[in-house]
């Protein structure tokens, strides 16, 4: 059975691109899509990439990712439950696992660790995932 990640990108009119980068790799999210496609092909998993332009002052939120009909931010901290297992006072959790900060340009942009969000995928995939989540559509 072959499945789709569907990746939305809801934003205005003068955003080109998404402004979301992996903080460890460094990747944006459509130079870590192209890197992935081969592992996409090999799994049989579609990728279906919107771009979704909203007007400004529509009230919805801007630069704004979505996987699946999922908002990312969501994926990332249901991904990032468990990374914190280690309680010891040598086992400190890293400071922003996700992160939202205003850009160059006033947008406001996203980053996170390269995994988590490889993880957010595998997860937008899962349709046990997909039904707890289908309310946020």
């Amino acid at each position: 059975m072959e499945k789709t990640l569907t990746v939305r990108w809801r934003h205005t009119r003068d955003q080109e691109s998404p402004c979301f980068r992996c903080m460890d790799t460094g990747r944006s999210l459509p130079e870590l899509l192209e890197l992935l496609l081969p592992v996409f092909s090999e799994e049989k998993i579609g990728l279906n990439f919107q771009d979704e332009e909203i007007p400004p002052g529509a009230g919805l939120p801007e630069n704004i990712l979505l996987f699946n009909g999922i908002p990312l931010s969501t994926l990332l901290s249901y991904a990032a439950q468990g990374d914190e297992y280690c309680h010891a006072s040598k086992c400190m959790p890293p400071e922003h696992i996700y992160r939202r900060y205003p850009g160059e340009s006033g947008v406001m942009c996203d980053e996170a660790p390269e995994i988590l969000v490889r993880k957010a995928m595998v997860l937008a995939l899962d349709p046990d995932v997909q039904a707890g989540f289908a309310g946020l559509q």
